[in-house]
C-alpha cells in the first residue's frame, strides 16, 4: 500500500503539496491567494479621531468573498479592539504587484505594517521600509517577518491533549526543519513540563517524509502514542491522510491536527483558531516587535477553538461526558 501511495505522491509532485497547503489554509480561515492583485481599496476601520498614544497601523489584506471574507474581517476587528493600535486597511486586489504594494506603503507611512493571510505576507516580504512589519494568519513556512501561524501554540495544544486523553504519553510528527521545525522545537518544552514525550522524524524531502510516516505509525504504541499531523508539511496531508488514518484506526492511535476536516474523517482532535482573538493576539504581538520587546520571531495562536470524533475516540477508549461535550465546538459525527 505504501508503495502505492509513494508513487502516486511523486506522480502529484510539488502541485499536490501546493494545493493541500491551499485547502489548509481555507479550512482554517485564510483563503489561498487566488494570484497576484489590481489597485485596490483603502478603507479606514476607525473614523472616531486618533488616541494621541496610539499607534497607527496598515494592515494588509487580500480580497476575498463569502466565508473566507468573513474570517478576514474577523481577524481585522480583532487587531482593531486594541486601543494601543489606529489601523487602516488596505485590500488586495486582483492584479496588484510589489511595485504597487510599495508605492501605498510608502504613501501611507505607517509605523506598523501587519499583513494578514498567505498572499499578502508573501507579497510584503519583499517590501523595503523602515516600518514594523508582522504577518498573521499564515499557514506557509517562515520568511524572515515575525510572524503569527496558524498553527496552535503547541504548550496550549498539549494541555488540551493531556486533559481529553489522558493516557497518551507521547505524541509523535514527521516535520521538516524549514516548514515547522520551530514548533517541534516548543513542543519538546511544552511536552516535557506536561509529562509527554515529544517524538520527531525529521524529513528532507516528499519521498523521505512518506517513508518516515510509515516508521512513525509502526513504532506508535496503542493508545500510549499520539500522531500529529501539521498545518504544512513535507507531505500534503491530503495525500497521506487516508492512509495514516486508516493505520491509525487499526493501531488505536489518536490522530491530531489543526484542520477540523480531518477530524470529521476520523482524526481524534483539531485546534483551530478563534480568530477575532486571534486578531488581538496579532495586534498585541505587532505591539510587541514595535517596541523592541523580547519576544520571538514566530509564535503559534494560543486562542483555540476544539473539534472532536466521538466515534474515534469510543473507539480507542475515550468516554466524553455531556459538560465535556458542551466545550467543544464542533462534534463528529455530526448530530442530527
Amino acid at each position: 500500500m505504501l508503495r502505492l501511495l509513494l508513487c502516486a505522491i511523486l506522480a502529484l509532485g510539488g502541485g499536490a503539496q501546493a494545493q493541500d497547503t491551499s485547502h489548509d489554509a481555507e479550512a482554517n480561515g485564510v483563503a489561498a491567494a487566488p494570484g497576484l492583485v489590481k489597485p485596490i481599496q483603502v478603507a479606514p476601520i476607525q473614523l472616531e479621531p486618533i488616541p494621541e498614544t496610539s499607534v497607527q497601523a496598515l494592515v494588509v489584506i487580500p480580497e476575498a468573498s463569502g466565508t473566507a471574507k468573513k474570517i478576514y474581517q474577523r481577524v481585522v476587528a480583532g487587531i482593531a479592539t486594541n486601543p494601543a493600535l489606529h489601523i487602516t486597511t488596505l485590500t488586495l486586489t486582483e492584479g496588484a504587484d510589489l511595485a504597487w504594494l510599495q508605492q501605498q506603503v510608502d504613501q501611507h507611512a505607517q509605523p506598523i505594517v501587519i499583513a494578514v493571510g498567505n498572499q499578502s505576507y508573501k507579497l510584503c516580504a519583499g517590501l523595503k521600509t523602515d516600518s514594523t512589519l508582522v504577518a498573521g494568519g499564515i499557514s506557509g513556512k517562515p520568511n524572515g517577518i515575525p510572524t503569527l501561524s496558524l498553527t496552535g501554540d503547541p504548550a496550549i495544544a498539549i494541555k488540551h491533549i493531556k486533559r481529553l486523553a489522558p493516557d497518551v504519553r507521547e505524541l509523535r510528527l514527521v516535520y521538516n526543519e524549514a516548514m515547522n521545525g520551530w514548533w517541534f522545537e516548543r513542543a519538546n518544552i511544552a511536552g516535557t513540563e506536561a509529562g509527554i514525550n515529544v517524538i520527531g522524524y525529521r524529513a528532507q524531502d516528499l519521498k523521505h517524509g512518506v517513508r518516515l510516516y510509515e516508521q512513525m505509525v509502526n513504532d506508535a504504541e496503542s493508545k500510549k502514542s499520539a500522531v500529529w499531523i501539521p498545518l504544512r508539511s513535507i507531505v500534503p496531508s491530503k495525500t497521506i491522510l487516508p492512509f495514516l488514518l486508516e493505520k491509525a484506526w487499526a493501531k488505536k492511535l489518536a490522530v491530531v491536527s489543526n484542520n477540523p476536516s480531518h477530524t470529521k474523517l476520523g482524526g481524534l482532535l483539531a485546534f483551530y483558531p478563534e480568530h477575532e482573538s486571534m486578531g488581538a493576539q496579532l495586534a498585541n504581538f505587532a505591539l510587541q516587535h514595535h517596541r523592541g520587546d523580547a519576544v520571538a520571531d514566530i509564535a503559534g495562536t494560543e486562542d483555540l477553538r476544539l473539534a472532536v470524533n466521538l466515534r474515534t475516540g469510543a473507539h480507542i477508549g475515550l468516554r466524553f461526558s455531556r459538560e465535556e461535550q458542551a466545550r467543544f465546538d464542533k462534534i463528529f459525527p455530526s448530530r442530527r
